[in-house]
């Protein structure tokens, strides 16, 4: 390509508007002296003052045909010419012109060459030219045949005569490797492209030499169409380059924008120029507005979606000069491991079309990772140690150093990581031991919340671990649910007070498990006198459970205890409670200290008995213990009282309640269990009845009352009235109170009947208390005692539901013959029904043979559910009540 320079000439004036453009009518050989001659003139000339109204071409219009008086072929007169001058000069001429053009052999060795004299430049070319200026250029040849050449100048392009001057003076015979130059001035008068060729003759052949004339525009390209940045590590950065270059004279304004995303802006702006080409109402206008914000929406949409690896390191708008370049560096860094594919376009001003490259990387996952890189220790205790492997994989093929970090540093209190910085060999793993003992003090250390949470006592700890010479973490995270190993009692301490040597006082307490973790427990290096149930003290409490239990004192002497009851948890830590009490051993004891008296129907007693004994007789407490209280003094020796102290409510009766006892001797006590029916019980009951008998009755004059208005007619207005009435009645139905029944009415024994068949069967306790003291007592609650001295007896009184039940008489338990006449027989029938769930086979108590009263039937085998009769005669045989 040759090299032009653009010369400052005064250009000569166009030619005048009238004519047509001039052309050189002249013969090949004479236009070449012609240009040369031109040239020649403009160089020596151009210190002359110059003609400016005179073209610098002569036109069509100034030349005149020639008149030709001899003949053109022999440039001689007619006159000399005869036919066979003509032939002979004919066959001259067509030899010279066959041999014009002739092989080339120099020795044995043939010249074979495409052309006979190299052109430098090959291309003459002049590029960004501008209207009204001249350029200049130099081409040598050089003769490249084997000998002796000449070379001659033919033609040149017809469309480039106007603009396009050639200086070549003919050098005649030239060597083999010598030059000649031709001089090129080009003056271009319009701004278009021009194309052509220079034709040259050698004696070995015709060559020419092309010619472009090129405007000034805009040649954009680029170094590459794919940019493959290549493979690297997640997160690491890789960088290429990738170049716009701008070979054209003009400069154009350039956007790089993703293909992607200019495809949707294309569609975008096309589908708004077809809906404002079709838009005739609001309606349509709405639609577009709608249509355009949901375009938009997803492209918005597909941006936040999508993630961005590749970044463009410069200016993505700008103006592009002419023949200049811009490097566009594009950096790969991904997130995630994987092949990444990007198509990129770079849009220009109107009428420049678009180039379009594509980007590609791949990803790779560190070499480091971590087979659990979420480690839960589930719920931990405070103070307590856990551990776990965390386990380190290395899948490159070098040996890798890895450290762990553990922020912030006040952590460090609460968990360890060892080793900290380890060697993890090529394919191969390496463990870390995780330490985690969180203390309480942790709820001060003024954490995060994300770290830790003060009300859910969740502890995420977020550690990375971190690989020399690589930027990408490996994360890892270490969760826990942190609670107490607290047992917390309800008490501090237990005092038992004054308890005898024969019997227990039982404590009760309560033990709460502050944890989030099931927790076992014992009682452990308990004194002889403690007992701690259930379970002899031993058990498993559930997270944030609460037990109830009784721990018992029993002394085994006359003395002051002092003990502290230790209970210790799974993870060996103690919890502690101080217990204190005063054994005592009153002067009197009971043969029984607890009485199972047996079941019990209703309307039927039991009876047991036991004894209360004085067996102090001496003071010699080395021998036996002596009754005292505690470390106090002897009890005197001599009579003893008692005194029992019956609850008012309780069914069972004791006798005596007061009594005395003389040393070496015992006391009868009889216990009598009669459980009755309550009389309040009985009264509510009545009442029951009597309002639902009340009820039926108004239901049922309800009934007739209607049945009487249906069956005849009623005059107007009637049947306000006597809904009145009917609402009146209801309402004072509802305000009468009705009075309880009269003891042994008949009312009252239907309700004492109706409650004996629904009895449910009951287990009552009472303990009774036996107040001690020295001295004699015969009334009670005259009795001077001390509380310490004080002994118990506990009564089981077992209440069931009678399987037999008098039903005749509404259950009139007695009989009334009346008056009777001597040697008169009179007779009752009793029936009695078996409300049980089983057989029951009746028997009688014997009776007085020589009595008024003897059973007249045989007793038999009740059924559940069946009645028998029961007939008694009274045949009276003397005056008597």
């Amino acid at each position: 390509m040759s090299q032009t320079e653009p010369v400052d000439e005064i250009a000569p004036p166009p030619p005048p508007p009238a004519g047509p453009p001039s052309q050189l009518d002249i013969e090949p050989i004479e236009y070449a002296s012609s240009m040369t001659s031109t040239y020649q003139h403009d160089e020596l000339d151009d210190e002359m003052e110059i003609d400016f109204a005179k073209p610098e071409f002569d036109g069509l219009w100034d030349k005149q045909p020639a008149k030709q008086d001899i003949d053109p072929l022999f440039n001689r007169s007619k006159h000399w010419k005869t036919k066979m001058d003509k032939d002979i000069l004919q066959r001259t001429l067509t030899k010279l012109k066959e041999n014009i053009v002739r092989e080339q052999v120099v020795g044995t060795k043939r010249f074979e060459g495409p052309v006979p004299f190299k052109s430098d430049p090959s291309e003459i070319i002049f590029k960004d030219f501008d209207v009204d200026k001249v350029y200049r250029t130099r081409v040598t040849l050089t003769n490249v045949t084997l000998t002796i050449n000449t070379l001659k100048l033919v033609d040149l392009t017809e469309s480039l005569k106007d603009f396009i001057t050639l200086k070549f003076e003919p050098p005649g015979m030239i060597s083999a490797g010598m030059s000649c130059y031709l001089y090129v001035t080009f003056e271009p008068k319009i701004n278009e492209n021009l194309q052509g060729e220079i034709k040259f003759l050698a004696q070995t052949g015709m060559f020419t030499i092309p010619i472009r004339c090129e405007i000034k525009k805009v040649e954009l390209s680029l170094d590459k169409t794919s940019v493959n940045i290549g493979t690297t590590v997640v997160d690491e950065r890789l960088h290429q380059s990738i170049t716009l270059r701008n070979d054209g004279g003009l400069g154009t304004n350039y956007r790089l924008v993703k293909t992607s995303l200019l495809r949707a802006e294309q569609n975008k702006t096309e589908i708004v120029n077809n809906r404002k080409e079709e838009m005739k109402t609001g309606e349509s206008k709405s639609s577009l507005e709608k249509e355009t914000s949901t375009v938009s929406d997803g492209t918005d949409i597909a941006n936040k979606e999508y993630i961005e690896v590749f970044t463009i390191k410069a200016d993505e708008r700008g103006f592009l000069a002419a023949h200049s370049s811009i490097s566009f560096t594009i950096e790969f860094s991904a997130p995630v491991a994987g092949t990444f594919h990007e198509e990129y376009t770079f849009v220009f001003d109107q009428n420049i079309p678009e180039l379009h490259f594509s980007v590609s990387a791949h990803s790779l996952d560190v070499p480091v990772w971590i087979e659990n890189p979420s480690m839960d220790f589930k719920i931990c205790m405070f103070d307590r140690l856990y551990q776990d492997a965390l386990i380190l994989h290395n899948r490159s093929s070098a040996a890798l150093r890895v450290s762990v970090d553990i922020q912030p540093r006040i952590l460090q209190n609460h968990i360890e990581i060892v080793p900290r910085t380890a060697y993890i060999q090529a394919k191969s793993s390496f463990s870390l031991q995780v330490k985690l003992t969180a203390h309480p003090s942790i709820i001060d250390d003024a954490l995060s919340n994300e770290i830790f949470d003060s009300q859910l006592n969740t502890l995420i700890i977020p550690l990375e671990v971190k690989v020399a010479d690589q930027i990408r973490t490996v994360p890892f995270s270490i969760s826990a649910i942190l609670t107490t190993s607290d047992l917390q009692f309800d008490v501090d301490n237990i005092d038992f007070g004054c308890c005898t040597t024969s019997e227990s006082v039982v404590a009760k307490i309560q033990l709460k498990n502050n944890s989030l973790l099931a927790q076992p427990f014992g009682f452990v290096n308990l004194p002889d006198y403690i007992q701690v149930q259930p379970n002899d003290g031993f058990g498993t409490l559930l997270p944030e459970e609460t037990i109830d239990l009784h721990v018992l004192f029993n002394p085994t002497a006359t003395k002051e205890y002092r003990c502290t009851l230790v209970c210790k948890s799974l993870v060996n830590r103690e919890f502690t409670i101080e217990c204190q009490g005063v054994g005592v051993l009153p002067p009197l004891s009971l043969s029984s200290t607890v009485i199972h008296l047996p079941a019990t129907p209703i309307n039927d007693q039991s009876i047991v008995s036991f004894y209360v004994e004085n067996r102090h007789l001496d003071k010699n407490h080395f021998k036996h213990p002596v009754p005292r209280i505690g470390n106090g003094e002897f009890a005197p020796i001599g009579p003893t009282s008692f005194q029992f102290d019956v609850p008012a409510n309780a069914p069972i009766t004791i006798s005596p309640l007061v009594g005395t006892v003389e040393p070496g001797k015992r006391q009868k006590i009889t216990v009598r269990l009669a459980p009755k029916l309550d009389n309040e019980q009985i009264r509510t009951e009545s009442v029951r009845i009597r309002e639902a008998e009340l009820k039926r009755q108004l239901e049922s004059k309800e009934k007739e009352s209607s049945h009487r208005g249906e069956s005849r007619a009623k005059p107007p207005g009637t049947t306000a009235s006597v809904s009145r009435k009917l609402d009146t009645h209801g309402t004072m139905n509802t305000e009468i109170n009705l009075p309880p029944a009269a003891e042994q009415s008949t009312v009252w024994s239907i309700a004492q009947f109706s409650l004996l068949k629904s009895y449910p069967s009951s287990l009552s306790s009472f303990l009774i208390p036996c107040y001690v003291a020295s001295g004699t007592c015969q009334k009670p609650g005259t009795l001077s005692y001390d509380v310490a001295n004080t002994l118990f007896i506990q009564i089981h009184c077992p209440i069931v539901r009678p399987e037999m039940i008098v039903i005749s008489d509404y259950g009139q338990t007695t009989i009334d013959f009346g008056s009777a006449s001597i040697g008169q027989e009179l007779s009752r029938t009793i029936l009695i029904q078996n409300i049980s769930n089983k057989s029951i086979q009746l028997h009688s108590s014997l009776l007085n043979i020589n009595g008024p009263f003897r059973l007249i039937n045989a007793l038999r085998r009740v059924e559940p559910g069946d009645t028998t009769p029961i007939k008694l005669a009274f045949t009276p045989n003397a005056t008597m009540e």
